[in-house]
């Protein structure tokens, strides 16, 4: 996010040929050949400071009049910030930290040197530490809402990943949440600071100010959870993996449990949970891998079944938001062996259809478990084994034309798989070199 500054603001001064070569400069002013005089001038915005509330003399006198904001227009074009916002984010204390430490704070203002009048000074020290009281919760409350990145600014891949982890809306739903407690705090604070500063008495003043602290605290508490929720929100990015957009990239696509994580752990750094149930993969997981001192990322995602988009779960809408948001290569991923859970004959429409949409991607085809994969492989009930599709009857057999053949558990194919993998990702290094150099070029191309 970015607020509106005070900034200092110069205006040019013309250039010395224009100022000294044929004018006399004369105090205050400078003269130009037939021209009238123009006095010399430096324009610049006052930097100012404004308080909510001023201690003036022997009591709290909280200010009315405010002088108009100057904020500075933001250009609607916003350039999309790069990949790594969600490193950025400022750290949130936990909600029952913040009044503590508000509390403990407020109490050790004292009133304002000086005073004799013990009713005055009383009014004056409950008035200030209402408003210490209040200040300390809502400055931080408002760096939250502050530096938590606005999302329509993100990178299109991290706003998706907001949308299918968080829930649609739920984001931008709890920052409002602690901007307007934020806002009560403050109006709730200022109330009580100013009837505390209108005691008449030591006992009122001191009234007042139990009283007030008491309302705070009840308006704070009320609705402190929106600081947790942003809290476990915080934790929630900060674990998203980074990918960098000028790393070239392996997404490992394909069904649940064919055998996806069990190659990523083969081929990279990555070590993804693997089990025997449907979306073991619960969210981006990344590895690296090193070949001839040149890095790589590796992405393990969460599988994709037959279906709909507008019937898939996030955890299938996270797939297809790495393969529409990132420079992706593609290692799709075939289980031929009917153990995945998934038939051939759904995992060829779900393939044929990712290969359609994403066809502009780099793509090697594997079929894994090869170890396990009989002569005459298994038929589910629900395919359909009269109907006339060549290519479908290949695929139950071979899987796509010239996929890899692997078996991570006795090692077969590995080897090519790996050359492969390496040749690509150079391709693919390549081909990013190449859209920075000319973005409009490989837009056009893609």
């Amino acid at each position: 996010m970015i607020g509106a500054s005070n900034m200092l603001e110069l205006w040019r001064i013309p250039s010395n040929k224009l100022l000294f070569g044929t004018s006399k400069f004369i105090k205050g002013s400078r003269q130009l050949p037939q021209r009238a005089f123009y006095p010399i001038m430096c324009l610049c915005k006052e930097i100012q400071t404004t308080t909510a509330e001023k201690i003036m003399g022997a009591s709290y006198i909280p200010e009315t009049k405010f002088k108009k904001e100057i904020k500075v227009k933001v250009n609607e074009t916003m350039k999309i910030e790069g990949i790594g916002a969600f490193q950025k984010l400022p750290m949130v204390m936990p909600s029952i930290d913040i009044i503590q430490s508000a509390i403990r704070k407020s109490k050790k203002v004292s009133a304002t040197k000086g005073i004799a009048n013990i009713a005055k000074r009383e009014r004056n020290r409950g008035a200030k530490q209402l408003d210490a009281l209040m200040k300390e919760l809502a400055v931080p409350l408002r760096t939250y809402t502050e530096n938590f990145p606005n999302k329509n600014h993100l990178h299109p891949y991290e706003r998706s990943l907001i949308e299918l982890t968080l829930g649609d809306g739920n984001y931008e739903e709890v920052l409002l949440k602690v901007n307007n407690l934020r806002k009560k705090v403050t109006s709730v604070g200022k109330e009580h600071a100013s009837l505390c500063a209108k005691s008449l008495t030591k006992k009122e003043a001191e009234e007042r100010l139990n009283e007030g602290i008491k309302r705070v605290e009840e308006t704070y508490y009320r609705e402190r959870k929106a600081v947790d929720d942003l809290l476990d929100i915080a934790k929630t990015l900060r674990a998203m993996p980074v990918v960098d957009l000028e790393t070239p990239t392996l997404s490992l696509v394909g069904a649940p449990n064919v055998g996806k994580s069990s190659l990523v752990r083969i081929l990279s750094t990555g070590k993804p949970e693997i089990c025997n149930y449907p979306f073991t993969t619960r969210g981006i997981l990344m590895g690296h891998i090193v070949v001839n001192y040149q890095r790589f990322q590796v992405t393990d995602t969460p599988g994709v079944l037959k279906r709909l988009d507008e019937e898939r779960n996030n955890l299938e809408k996270l797939t297809l938001a790495v393969l529409t948001h990132l420079p992706t290569a593609v290692l799709y991923v075939h289980d031929l062996t009917g153990e995945c859970g998934t038939s051939a004959s759904d995992q060829f429409t779900t393939y044929m259809e990712i290969k359609e949409r994403f066809s502009n991607h780099l793509w090697i085809d594997v079929v894994s478990k090869c170890d396990i994969l009989p002569e005459s492989p298994s038929s589910f009930i629900t395919e359909d084994l009269a109907a006339d599709n060549s290519d479908l009857a290949r695929y139950r057999l071979f899987g796509p034309e010239g996929a890899i053949r692997v078996s991570v558990k006795s090692g077969l194919g590995l080897d090519e798989l790996k050359q492969k993998v390496h040749n690509m990702l150079i391709s693919q290094s390549a081909r990013i070199k190449s859209e920075i150099i000319d973005p409009e070029r490989a837009a056009t191309t893609s």
